[in-house]
């Protein structure tokens, strides 16, 4: 709106009177225009944004949803799998560790492990095991001492006719040069 319109429109219309209407239509005129400003801004945004989302879906074209679900599947099995294999093995070494085995790896490769992994009662099937093992081959672990039991109450090794080191050394250097003693 023009000061000139407006006196043509109204005329006798106060140059006071004339102000004032100017002033009301310009604060509208800028309320509005702030408005649409604001309203633009938002729209720009949201093109943005739907473009981003548009390229982002071209990504996915031609992509099998189902085959995804299907592998996803498979991973979390794999993992579920991978999971109980390390929980059995932990369980295991640590009851051969218990047990005090002499070597984990000679250990595992004397029992049947399919047998204890399918096993409903693991943690007694893998202790009973074991206590076989132990039983059966005992040389594999660290269950006290393997001396054997002297009649005489000497120490082992020690029987007739032994000396200290330094009788055997005089005996064998005797046997190289019988008239020298040492």
């Amino acid at each position: 709106m023009k000061r000139e319109e407006v006196k043509n429109k109204i005329p006798g219309i106060t140059d006071e009177q004339l102000d004032w209407l100017m002033g009301e239509n310009g604060r509208d005129v800028t309320a509005e225009k702030t408005k649409a400003a604001s309203l633009q801004t938002q729209v720009n945004e949201l093109t943005t944004q739907l473009n981003t989302a548009k390229d982002g879906l071209k990504a996915f074209e031609g992509v099998d949803v189902n085959d995804l679900k299907g592998q996803i599947t498979k991973l979390q099995g794999q993992l579920t799998d991978q999971a109980a294999g390390f929980a059995f093995d932990a369980a295991l070494d640590g009851a051969i560790r218990d047990a005090k085995g002499r070597d984990v790896k000679a250990i595992r490769s004397m029992l049947d492990l399919e047998k204890l992994k399918s096993s409903t009662n693991r943690d007694s099937d893998i202790k009973t095991a074991l206590d076989a093992l132990v039983k059966d081959k005992a040389w594999a672990f660290d269950v006290g001492t393997h001396y054997p039991t002297v009649p005489d109450g000497g120490t082992a090794g020690a029987g007739a006719g032994a000396g200290t080191a330094a009788d055997g050394v005089e005996a064998a250097f005797g046997m190289l040069n019988p008239g020298m003693k040492i």
